[in-house]
């Protein structure tokens, strides 16, 4: 019988591969690791560490559902509100979101990223 599934290791434990350092970023000098677990084009699911550091991020054509695994800081939303960084805590960004990541400790998290619908 054929396996539809394959086993993981534990997000907290997997080993990751050095990735792009953010694109935009304010203070510090953080340091990115990611593995690519699916990506068919339309969604994208991993495992992304970045290292302390300040920077700005934007979701232009795509949103993204994370959950933080480990680490400590905050992303400052564009209209003000504030989302804790911290193990077990979900956030989504929709297309478009423009925010801050104050990232205390280094973090890690397993992400969604979808494709956004055109606009018709």
């Amino acid at each position: 019988m054929t396996s539809l599934h394959s086993h993981l290791l534990d997000i907290a434990t997997a080993e990751l591969t050095p990735s792009a350092a953010p694109a935009r970023i304010v203070s510090g000098e953080p340091t990115c690791a990611e593995w690519v677990i699916v990506d068919n084009g339309t969604v994208e699911i991993g495992i992304w560490e970045v290292t302390p550091g300040v920077f700005r991020s934007i979701k232009s054509g795509i949103g993204e559902v994370v959950e933080f695994v480990s680490g400590a800081g905050r992303i400052e939303h564009a209209d003000g509100s504030v989302s804790p960084i911290a193990p077990g805590v979900v956030v989504e960004f929709l297309p478009g979101w423009e925010g801050t990541w104050f990232v205390e400790e280094t973090t890690r998290k397993l992400y969604t990223i979808y494709s956004a619908p055109a606009q018709a």
